[in-house]
Parts: structure tokens; C-alpha cells; sequence
């Protein structure tokens, strides 16, 4: 909400105040004021010129040469490039030695002709032209030809006027006028606020006829009155300044007169051209079923029984509270308009603008909330304006429907009892408070207030909807007693220390595991798009395919919850691709959501996983070595260094994989004591695809940290270092292609005997010298002794135990 300094002082004495004072007391009271700015700055010596001549240059066919009179005793010559420059304008005109936003001003000679000085543009005086009629933006910026000749443009124009910017909190819609900021401001200062309400008048004869009916309850009030006799023109100019300062374009007296009212009291305000309206006859009433509108943007919008529309008896006229339509807008021809003053629905009006995507200063002002005691005022005010400065006259008496208005006298506010004692504000307050201050504030507030059996019982008017119940009362003792006056006291009570919980040390430590081993991580949504069910190679009977879907999304490419990492993960992926960043190590830790069953019956399985995608290049572990593109077994390293840094009692066990977006010859599922407790493999080059990356080489692992939890030990178990050597033996055994490495492992190890300190594999070969159907697999050794240095004759019949269960298992023999 912007306000300036010189339209609130119309309605509260500031008398003594200076607007940064102002503004930090409003900030301390709980209404921030975000900024604080003249309109214009760094204009000096600018006065109002008269152009008495404007001729031919006789060097230049795209200057003119003027005589300007600017209230001195000699007239001017000025040299000027302005297409619409003529004579009889009022124009700004820099002195020499003026000083403007761009720089100072100088005498100068233009193509033979001396000018002293220059008439300027609107820009040049630095008004913001974005706001400005396009006639206003190109060439000089014309004054009205009433504008006093020397009088300073500065004063003329209210350049030095200040502008507060007020950052509101959403209860405080009172705010959202220069009438509810005069109140802040005389509470603060113990002022009264001089606004009086304008009275309804009625004409000694209709010369219109207007009736008004209201058909739906999301229609509270509505009030409107004819004027008729008016000619469409600019406002005046003190009304425009103003307008532009707090950020509305100009448009025309008759709309220019609606928003100042607006800002002024707080009620939006419609013009109808009355002519538009059938039968003189106003209904508002909820939208037909298909029903359309053409609303003054020039979007033709279709209806829905849930909007509320302004008609009369053959179409709709407008939406209330969102926008006017095109078949009664104001125009050039216009001579008798209607003007409106209604309380609609917030809800409602908020639906409705938020389902056609319109925004507005008035919609925002229905959204909080009207004061139902402005209405009536805020009518009158505009039909005050409107005969002012529009040539017209009241054609009709005041139209009033709607249950709001029934018990609202014009010009007096509607008032709502609560009731406050000093106890349970001292309670709250932290310090000592009585009746007499509360009565105190409440006069401040200029709220009618009386002590009864030890509890002020105060009338609270409409123009403060934020007020309800005894809480609300005691913030307004704290705000104008000051919060600083309330006493800083000690914290009393037992002092714990913090720690984590498991799940949240687990999550700390993979972290930091992750990123020492080069790892990035990355946060990201849990929405997803539902698209990715197909771009996955997900199933129909998939428990992936369960994706919650979002009531209220806020886009369809956000509209579900994902069932898994990855999709999150490939998203960022593509993103970086797309760059040129190629080699990505990134990791997530957070949630995905997996339904019982769709629709939602009770609430989802929120699973905390750790995950991770890798793509590109393994650096060469010198400057000399040759870099490499990562494999499965880079990454199956990574998860095992995790877990064993995790403290994971058991080793992991990895079994194919069956998992639709992952390769199915390098997939793998990870279990370990019966448990699975995640994912690993290369993601399916169609996948990768699917999200714009062509990629063959992209890997994924997924771990479960619920999973993790009861399997994983708080303390590492440290062992003391070996005193004797250790002795390794290579093994390479021929077996069937399709036979897991693990199984063999695991065959390894029960046949080794207590020796066996470590088996790896370090080798996998197919080709001419082995079977087409088989594999060989070479197999690293490491046998050690606690006890004493193990000889070649202990480990004899450990290596032929190892053979003779290899090949009773799978039929492995030794290769040649």
C-alpha cells in the first residue's frame, strides 16, 4: 500500500512531524514502512513557462524556436526539439543553472540560435512515464493551461511531495486506504482525524430511473447512484500526481475519480455507462451455466454458477469485485454513468479471480475485507467528485440493497463490543496495566470505551475487522504503549541439551560421507510430474505408479508426489546436461510417499532415501593417467563405503533387479540379513532419453534410511592391527555366464575356513578362450593368521576346499 505525505495530512494533523519520524514510528507500531522516497529527486530552478511563439528554426527543419514567458521580467528563447511544442502551452521549463535528474541545465546555441534553457519532458522531471497517457510520454510534457507561470514545478507538480510504501500484514486491511493509515497515525500521536463523511444527496427530481435488486447472499450491500451530464477529460492534475505517486496510471476524470476514492476510503468503486443498462434496472446475481462476458481486458470469459455477476434483465455487466465489463465501459461518448459501491463475498471474489487469473487493486481490497461503513461515504464522495470535475449532476436519488447496509446509518461506523481487563493484559503484557490506560489507548484508537465490574468494555467500529476477541485489544496496548516498554526477563524453567535423534545422525553422517567422496548434494521438489510414470518405464500394476495426486497444484508439471528419487534427480541431471556439465555426482536425502492404495484413505508411507546419480568421467588418479567413464562397480563401491561408514553390522547382498528403469544386465537389489534395504544399477538408456539426455553411461542407487536404521550400529567396532603378514592367492574359475558373481562369493567364503581374511574380484573375461556360454572370473585371496605367519602348507587344503565346493555348487573349474 503506498501513500504520500501531502494526501494524509489532508485527513490527520502532522503538524511537527516529519515523514522519517513518521514512518519509524509506524514501522515500531507493528506497520512496516518498506520505503520512504520523494516522487522526483534533484530538480532545482524548474518553473511553469507560457510558450507565446513557437517558429520555424532557420537551420534546422526539426527545431522550433520559442518565446517563453516564465514570470520574469524578460521572456526566454528556447531552442526545442519537441514535435508537439506549439504556442499558448504551459509547459515545465529548466532555467539556466537548473539542475534535473539527468544533470544541470546551461546556456547553449543550437545551429546558430542561443536557447537559455530547455522545456522538458515528462522523464526528463523524472516522472514515471510507464504509468503516463502515451500523448504525456512522447515530446513535452503539457501542463494545463491554468498552471500559474513561474511557479515552481517542484511545488506545481508536488515532486517533493513523500512516498511511504506500507508492507502490511493480512489483517490489516484497514490499512489499505489513506483512511485507515490517518487513524494509525493519530493513534500514534494522539490527533484526531479530520476525514468527514460525505452526505447522500438526493436531486429534487430523477431525471433517471434506476432500480436495484440483489439476488444472491454473496452479495452483502450494494449501493449506486446516477450522474449524468458529464463529459469525458483528464482529471485534474493534483488528482493525477497523486494517483502516479502511489503507482496508478491516469486514464480519465470518471475512472481517475473511482480509484482516488478507493485509495482515499477504502471501498472499490465501478462506473457503468448508464446507457448500457436495459430498463435502468441493476441485478446482481450469480452466474448462468454457460453464460460469457466480455470483460474490459477483451478476454471473453465463460462463467460458472459460482461466480457473481452484475446484469441487468437481457446480460451480464460485469464481474463483481474482479472486473467491469466491455458492453458497459465508459467511453468518449458516455454522458450519464452509475456508479457503484458493493460488498461482495471475499471468499467468493477471490475464487473467481483466482479461477480467471485477474488481479486487481480493487479485487485485493474485496479479498481482506470492507468496512461496511465506508460504503455509503465512499458513494458519496465519488458523485461529490463527479459533479466537481466532471460537469455533472445527480440524476437519481442513492439505490441501497443488501443486509450489510440495514442497520448502517450514512457517515457512522458499525461497532462490535469486546471486552478487555487490565489483569489478563498485565498477564499477557509482562508488565503492570490498569483500566485507566486501556481507556487511555482506547481514546487514542478513538474507540468508544466504559469500565464496567472490572472489565473496559469497548465499541469497536468496522473499520477495524482485525479486532475480536481481548487478545486482539491487548496487541493494541502493547503497539501504542510501545513494545520496547515491555521488560526483558530471564527464561526460567530446566535446561536439557540437545542431541539427535538416530535417524537424524544417520542422515548427518551420510551427508558428510557422501561429499568427502566427491559427491554433490542437491534438494529438491517432492512434486513431480505425472508424466514421469511413463518417461520411468513404469508398469501398470507398478506400487510406483501410485503417485498422490495434489488438490491444488501449483502447475502440472507439479502436481503428484513422487514414489521415488529418481525422477527429481534426472531433472536436475537434464538440467546441467543441457549446460555442458557432464560429469555430475549428486546425491538427495528426502522423502518420497507411497499410498496404500488410491483414492487416499488414511495417510501415505513417507519413506526418508538417500539417493544418487552419477554420469561421466572417473579423473585418473594422476596427472599422467587417462580418465575413464564410470562403471557399476565405482558406484557399488561408493554405496559399500557408505554403508560400512553407516556401521552396517552385515554385509550387503546384491541380487538382480527387475526394477523398469534400470538396465537389466546392471541392476541390482540390496539386502542385507534378509532385509532389503535399497537399489543400484545403470539407469536404461530409454529413460535417460525420456528426460532429454542422450546418455549411455548414468547410473542410480537408492538406499532406505528407515531400512537402515535397526541394522546399523551407533559405535564402530575398531580391531587392534594384525601382528603377522598376510598372504593372498589369485584363483580364476570358469563358470556359467548367467551365474551371479555373488553366489560364487559366498560359496568362496563358507569353504575357506577361518583363514579367509578378504575375496574380491578383480576380474570378469569372455572371449576365445573360454566357452561361449561361460565366464571367467578371477578371484583375489587374502588369507592371515592371528596367531602366527601363515606357510604354503596351511593354505593348501583351504584353496582345494574352495575348488571341490565351487564345482559341486556350480561346476567351476580352475581355468588354464
Amino acid at each position: 500500500m503506498k501513500i504520500t505525505w501531502n494526501w494524509l495530512s489532508q485527513y490527520v494533523d502532522l503538524q511537527g512531524l516529519t515523514p522519517k519520524q513518521v514512518a519509524e514510528d509506524l514501522t515500531n507500531a507493528g506497520i512496516p514502512v518498506e520505503y520512504l522516497a520523494p516522487v522526483a529527486t534533484g530538480i532545482e530552478n524548474v518553473v511553469v513557462g507560457h510558450v507565446k511563439s513557437a517558429d520555424q528554426h532557420p537551420n534546422a527543419d526539426r527545431l522550433r524556436v520559442c518565446t517563453v514567458a516564465v514570470g520574469a521580467a524578460a521572456d526566454l528563447t528556447i531552442v526545442c526539439g519537441a514535435a508537439n511544442v506549439a504556442a499558448g502551452q504551459r509547459v515545465p521549463v529548466a532555467l539556466v543553472g537548473a539542475r534535473l535528474p539527468q544533470g544541470p541545465i546551461g546556456k547553449s546555441t543550437l545551429r546558430g540560435v542561443a536557447s537559455e534553457g530547455m522545456i522538458c519532458s515528462a522523464s526528463e522531471l523524472g516522472l514515471d512515464v510507464r504509468l503516463l497517457p502515451r500523448d504525456q510520454t512522447t515530446g513535452i510534457f503539457v501542463l494545463p493551461a491554468d498552471a500559474p507561470v513561474g511557479e515552481s514545478i517542484v511545488e506545481y507538480l508536488e515532486l517533493s511531495d513523500m512516498v511511504m510504501e506500507l508492507e502490511l500484514t493480512p489483517n490489516r486491511s484497514d490499512c489499505l486506504s489513506l483512511r485507515g493509515v490517518a487513524y494509525e497515525v493519530a493513534a500514534l500521536y494522539s490527533r484526531k482525524v479530520s476525514m468527514q463523511a460525505p452526505e447522500l444527496r438526493t436531486p429534487p427530481q430523477e431525471k433517471l430511473p434506476l432500480t436495484v435488486e440483489v439476488a444472491t447472499d454473496r452479495c452483502m450491500a450494494y449501493s449506486a447512484q446516477v450522474v449524468s451530464g458529464l463529459s469525458l477529460r483528464p482529471s485534474p492534475l493534483w488528482m493525477q500526481t497523486r494517483l502516479l505517486a502511489v503507482g496508478v496510471r491516469p486514464i480519465n476524470n470518471i475512472v481517475d475519480i473511482t480509484n482516488y476514492v478507493m485509495f482515499e476510503w477504502g471501498q472499490p468503486l465501478h462506473a457503468f455507462d448508464y446507457d448500457a443498462i436495459a430498463g435502468g434496472r441493476i441485478i446482481v446475481r450469480d452466474a448462468q451455466r454457460e453464460e460469457a462476458l466480455m470483460t474490459l481486458d477483451g478476454q471473453a470469459r465463460a462463467l460458472e454458477p459460482a461466480m457473481t455477476v452484475i446484469a441487468d434483465p437481457e446480460k451480464a455487466l460485469g464481474l463483481a469485485g474482479v472486473m467491469g465489463g466491455e458492453s458497459s465501459e465508459v467511453t468518449a461518448n458516455t454522458r450519464a454513468v452509475v456508479i457503484e459501491s458493493a460488498l461482495f463475498d471475499p471468499l467468493q471474489t477471490r475464487r473467481t479471480g483466482k479461477r480467471l487469473q485477474l488481479r486487481s487493486e480493487a479485487g485485493t481490497r474485496f479479498e481482506k475485507g470492507i468496512d461496511p461503513a465506508a460504503t455509503l461515504p465512499a458513494l458519496a464522495r465519488a458523485v461529490e467528485l463527479l459533479c466537481a470535475y466532471g460537469g455533472g449532476a445527480i440524476a437519481s436519488g442513492p439505490r441501497l440493497a443488501g443486509a450489510a447496509l440495514a442497520d448502517v446509518e450514512p457517515g457512522q461506523d458499525a461497532v462490535r463490543q469486546v471486552g478487555v481487563r487490565a489483569a489478563r493484559a498485565a498477564a499477557v503484557l509482562g508488565f503492570a496495566v490498569d483500566a485507566g490506560q486501556i481507556l487511555s489507548v482506547c481514546e487514542r484508537l478513538q474507540f468508544a470505551a466504559r469500565e464496567e465490574n472490572g472489565t473496559v468494555l469497548v465499541d469497536v467500529p468496522s473499520r477495524r475487522p482485525d479486532i475480536r476477541i481481548e487478545e486482539d485489544l491487548i496487541e493494541e496496548i502493547a503497539r501504542l504503549v510501545g513494545y520496547d516498554h515491555i521488560p526483558a526477563t530471564m527464561i526460567v524453567g530446566p535446561l536439557t541439551g540437545g542431541e539427535l535423534s538416530r535417524a537424524q545422525y544417520l542422515t548427518r553422517l551420510a551427508t558428510d560421507h557422501l561429499i568427502a567422496l566427491g559427491m554433490q548434494q542437491v534438494v529438491t521438489y517432492s512434486f513431480v510430474s505425472p508424466t514421469v510414470a511413463e518417461r520411468m518405464r513404469l508398469q501398470p500394476d507398478d506400487e510406483l505408479l501410485r503417485m498422490i495426486p495434489l488438490l491444488h497444484p501449483l502447475s502440472e508439471e507439479r502436481s503428484v508426489l513422487r514414489t521415488t528419487m529418481l525422477p527429481s534427480l534426472l531433472e536436475v541431471a537434464e538440467y546441467n546436461v543441457n549446460r555442458r556439465r557432464v560429469d555430475l555426482r549428486l546425491f538427495e536425502i528426502g522423502t518420497v510417499y507411497l499410498p496404500e492404495s488410491l483414492p487416499l484413505q488414511k495417510q501415505p508411507t513417507e519413506r526418508r532415501v538417500i539417493a544418487g546419480l552419477l554420469i561421466g568421467q572417473v579423473q585418473a588418479p594422476s596427472p599422467h593417467g587417462e580418465s575413464r567413464t564410470i562403471d557399476f562397480f565405482d558406484v557399488k563401491g561408493m554405496v559399500e563405503s557408505l554403508l560400512l561408514r553407516m556401521g552396517l553390522e552385515d554385509k550387503a547382498q546384491y541380487t538382480r533387479s527387475q526394477a523398469p528403469f534400470l538396465h537389466g544386465g546392471q541392476a541390482a537389489d540390496i539386502e542385507t540379513a534378509g532385509s532389503a534395504i535399497g537399489l543400484i544399477g545403470k539407469i536404461h538408456r530409454d529413460v535417460c532419453a525420456n528426460f532429454g539426455m542422450d546418455l549411455t553411461d548414468a547410473f542410480y542407487f537408492e538406499l532406505s534410511l528407515e531400512a537402515l536404521l535397526p541394522l546399523v550400529r551407533d559405535r564402530l567396532r575398531v580391531e587392534d592391527l594384525p601382528r603377522y603378514p598376510g598372504v593372498s592367492r589369485d584363483l580364476a574359475l570358469v563358470v556359467s555366464r548367467t551365474l551371479p558373481v555373488a553366489e560364487l562369493l559366498s560359496s568362496v567364503r563358507s569353504a575357506a575356513g577361518l583363514f579367509l581374511e578378504d575375496v574380491r574380484v578383480f576380474d570378469v573375461y569372455t572371449g576365445e578362450h573360454v566357452g561361449d556360454a561361460e565366464k571367467s572370473v578371477a578371484l583375489r585371496l587374502s588369507f592371515r593368521s592371528r596367531e602366527r605367519t601363515l606357510a604354503d602348507d596351511d593354505l593348501q587344503e583351504p584353496m582345494a576346499a574352495i575348488l571341490r565346493a565351487a564345482k559341486s555348487a556350480y561346476g567351476a573349474v580352475l581355468r588354464e
